[in-house]
């Protein structure tokens, strides 16, 4: 059995994995030029060197059995390590800012994060699968049970017996509307959230005493310290993710404007001075703000599968179990 999956991030390569053990031929198609997505890691030369920053998804945690197994595995590999941080609670008070501290290492559950970037858990995962990075496939023509996928360059790939489509919900609701209605249905009535992402260097280390936070009342809703984490090199680099309300009312803002607006906010809560390097990524698709309830979705009629963290939460946990359930259900299925 052939099967095409559609998204090469933590979701797809889940799928990938166990449904090759299984014995199945599976290749995977990703629009990215490689290994990142949502876990995607940002370099830039700087006047003190090349710097390097997380700038999607920040860190992960491991609440269910098979997930830790997974862990343990990329560990070994050297593709993740435990991350421990001075993690802290910023809140705005009129014009001032108040800090405090959250639990220390030891109340709190484990993070983890990808060395020496948050990409390596993709480069880790994707180790001996069949991936066509550079591949954006706008359509799925279906020929009874079997299917093609068309790519924006106008080239083709299939047959396939199986589709595992492994992206966001508003490019499934595209993919599979007119091919897969229920599934269709399903991605549409997910929600995401944007996300402003601002990218920071400084000479010297911020005179803080805390690596990361959560904020509220303000623009920001996470500020953290990137050079805090294991194998970042020692240039001083931070990463400020604006809350989903803001971001999704300055979606549009120019990279300049969104830059400005949030190192100034940056600066008042941290005592900052001017960065000497800055950078913004919009992220579109950051964060699930309403799931579809379910570990995936399985159309039967037309051999079509949808997983993903918007499946049933915003968690890279959530998205690698997506891609577990589906490929099991298939496997068994067969």
């Amino acid at each position: 059995m052939a099967t095409a999956i559609i998204g090469a991030g933590i979701a797809g390569l889940s799928a990938a994995r166990v449904l090759k053990a299984a014995g199945e031929t599976v290749r995977l198609f990703d629009k990215g030029r490689g290994p990142g997505g949502r876990m995607s890691t940002r370099r830039a030369e700087t006047p003190v060197g090349e710097a390097r920053w997380d700038h999607g998804a920040q860190f992960f945690t491991a609440r269910d059995e098979a997930f830790r197994e997974e862990i343990v595995r990329l560990r070994e590999a050297g593709a993740v390590t435990r991350w421990r941080p001075r993690m802290a609670d910023i809140r705005k008070r009129s014009d001032s800012w108040t800090v405090g501290v959250q639990p220390s290492e030891n109340e709190r559950e484990p993070l983890f994060v990808g060395t020496p970037s948050m990409n390596a858990v993709i480069k880790a995962m994707a180790t001996d699968l069949p991936i066509d990075w550079g591949r954006r496939v706008t359509k799925i023509r279906l020929d009874g049970q079997h299917k093609t996928l068309v790519f924006e360059d106008g080239g083709e790939e299939g047959p396939f017996d199986k589709v595992i489509c492994a992206t966001p919900a508003e490019q499934a609701v595209d993919l599979l509307s007119g091919v897969s209605d229920p599934l269709s249905v399903q991605a549409a009535r997910a929600q995401s959230a944007p996300c402003w992402a601002v990218m920071l260097a400084f000479k010297e280390k911020l005179p803080v005493d805390w690596d990361a936070a959560n904020i509220a009342d303000g623009a920001l809703a996470w500020v953290t310290r990137n050079a805090s984490k294991p194998d970042r090199g020692d240039i001083e680099t931070w990463v400020l993710h604006a809350s989903p309300a803001w971001s999704r009312e300055h979606v549009d803002l120019e990279k300049d404007d969104v830059m400005a607006q949030l190192l100034r906010e940056f600066s008042t809560m941290s005592g900052a001075p001017e960065p000497i390097h800055v950078a913004a990524h919009r992220w579109l698709h950051a964060k699930v703000d309403k799931a579809a309830g379910s570990p995936f979705g399985w159309d039967e009629a037309t051999g079509i599968a949808v997983i993903g963290d918007w499946r049933s939460g915003p968690r890279v946990e959530a998205a690698w179990l997506s891609g577990l359930a589906c490929a099991d259900f298939l496997s068994s299925a067969k």
